[in-house]
């Protein structure tokens, strides 16, 4: 009967322990897994941006390619998290980051390269202002959407008692 009772007891505490949900030490690790795919991202868009001046037009294409394929594999790798102690907000705006990247990757980040990728001498004053409009685009809406993220990791955190570390 005794062997029982202890079985029991340890059971309930164990149970206790199990159902306590996350802590915040899960928290900081699910906030670090965040980070780590928005800063995944970084070398690839750097490379890319740094090509824009056209001189080598190879280099465009891959730092392009990869751009595109980073920016991909990051938002798949979003995706396939979970949310986190029942509350999507903080995911769902690193989700909006990476699919506004995704999108701008294709469409401004295209244009871009395609303008960049033309003769010098063939360039317009057209092209020139279209250039300058999707560069400015990329950094307003890609700003807008990166806010918003950290706005939702500052909530996330005083939620979870935790220190955003500064880089």
């Amino acid at each position: 009967m005794k062997k029982i009772q202890l079985f029991l007891m340890i059971s309930s505490v164990a149970a206790l322990f199990v159902s306590c949900g996350p802590t915040k030490n899960d928290a900081i690790k699910y906030n670090d897994a965040l980070i780590a795919i928005q800063k995944s991202l970084s070398p690839a868009y750097n490379a890319f941006i740094n090509q824009i001046d056209g001189h080598n037009k190879d280099s465009l294409k891959l730092s392009y390619a990869s751009f595109c394929s980073k920016a991909k594999s990051c938002l798949d790798e979003c995706t396939a998290l979970k949310a986190f102690g029942g509350s999507t907000e903080y995911k769902d705006a690193a989700l909006d980051y990476f699919k506004t990247i995704n999108t701008m990757a294709d469409n401004e980040g295209k244009q871009i390269m395609d303008i960049a990728l033309m003769d010098k001498e063939k360039i317009t004053d057209k092209e020139v202002d279209a250039m300058k409009t999707a560069s400015s685009k990329f950094d307003t809406e890609s700003a807008r959407v990166l806010q918003k993220v950290g706005e939702a990791q500052v909530v996330f955190s005083t939620k979870w008692k935790f220190a955003i570390a500064k880089d």
